[in-house]
C-alpha cells in the first residue's frame, strides 16, 4: 500500500516558515522627537510612543537645526520650544519633498513664530490657555489622519484638548475645529512626496500625564496615523507572525494525522 510519511517533511517545511518569519527585516517608522514637552526620561511618553510600535529618536531643540533628517520618517516638533536661527525649516520642506511627514503641534505659541515654520506665513491662530479648548469636532472623517478617531476621544483631554485654534487655513485642508466654523484645531497639506500637520492639540503633553492609557488612547492613534500618512510598506506585527505560526502547525497537526491514517490503508 503507498505510505507519505509526513512525520519529516511537514516539521521541516514549518521550521524554514518560523525561520523566514524571525528573519524579516524590522520595518519600523523612525520618528524624530524634539520639543520641551517631549521628555525622554519620562515612561509613561516613550512607552506611549514604543508601544505604537514607534522609533524615537529624541533631539534637544537647541540642536534640532543641525540634525540630519535623512533616516528619518517623520518629524514631531512642540512649537513651544526654540530651534534656532539654522536653516531648519527650509531643511523640513527638503524632507517633506523627498516623502517624509512633519507632525507640529502648538506652532507660533512658543518662541518661533508661525511664519517661521513652513508654509506658516499662510496660517494664523489664537492662543486661548487657559483655559483653552475643550471640545474638539471632527470635520473629515474619511482622512487618514482622522483613521479611528472620534470627536469624543480628542476632547477633554486632561486641562485642555487644545492650546488655542487656527483662524485662517489658506492652502491647508481643516480636519478638526473646536465645534465652532472658522476655528480650525488641526490641519494637513501634501508637500511633495510628503505630508505637513499642524494641529493646536496638545499630543505630547497628553501622553506624558500618568493617568492618560498610553498607546492605546485615542492622542496616540492621533500620532500615529500622522507618523505613517502615505506609507507604502505593510510590516507584520508580531501577533500576525504568531497567527501564521498557528495556522502552520495546525496544518502539520492535519496532514500529519491524514498521513497516519493513509498508512494503516
Amino acid at each position: 500500500m503507498f505510505k507519505y510519511n509526513v512525520n519529516v517533511r511537514m516539521p521541516g517545511i514549518l521550521t524554514i516558515c518560523l525561520l523566514v518569519f524571525i528573519s524579516l527585516p524590522s520595518q519600523a517608522t523612525q520618528i524624530l522627537v524634539s520639543g520641551n514637552s517631549m521628555n525622554d526620561s519620562n515612561p509613561q511618553f516613550t512607552q506611549a510612543i514604543a508601544g505604537l510600535g514607534l522609533q524615537a529618536t529624541f533631539v534637544a531643540p537647541s540642536s534640532f537645526s543641525n540634525t540630519r533628517l535623512d533616516d528619518f520618517d517623520i518629524v514631531w516638533l512642540d512649537g513651544f520650544s526654540q530651534f534656532g536661527n539654522g536653516p531648519w525649516s527650509s531643511n523640513l520642506m527638503t524632507f517633506m519633498n523627498g516623502g517624509g511627514n512633519v507632525f507640529v503641534q502648538n506652532p507660533g505659541f512658543g518662541s518661533e513664530s508661525m511664519s517661521t515654520y513652513p508654509l506658516g506665513d499662510s496660517l494664523a491662530a489664537d492662543f486661548t490657555y487657559p483655559p483653552g479648548q475643550n471640545t474638539i469636532r471632527i470635520l473629515e472623517t474619511s482622512n487618514p489622519v482622522n483613521l479611528g478617531l472620534d470627536s469624543t476621544g480628542l476632547s477633554l483631554w486632561n486641562s485642555a484638548s487644545g492650546y488655542g485654534y487656527f483662524t485662517s487655513i489658506t492652502g491647508f485642508t481643516g480636519l478638526t475645529d473646536t465645534g465652532t466654523a472658522g476655528q480650525w484645531v488641526t490641519l494637513m497639506t501634501p508637500v511633495g512626496a510628503g505630508y505637513l500637520v499642524y494641529t493646536q492639540q496638545g499630543v505630547s503633553q497628553y501622553l506624558s500625564d500618568i493617568s492618560n492609557p498610553g498607546s492605546k488612547s485615542q492622542a496616540a492613534r492621533f500620532l500615529y496615523n500622522v507618523s505613517t500618512l502615505g506609507s507604502t510598506s505593510v510590516p507584520v506585527p508580531p501577533t500576525l507572525g504568531l497567527f501564521l505560526v498557528g495556522v502552520m502547525f495546525v496544518g502539520w497537526m492535519t496532514a500529519h494525522k491524514s498521513g497516519i491514517a493513509r498508512q494503516h490503508i
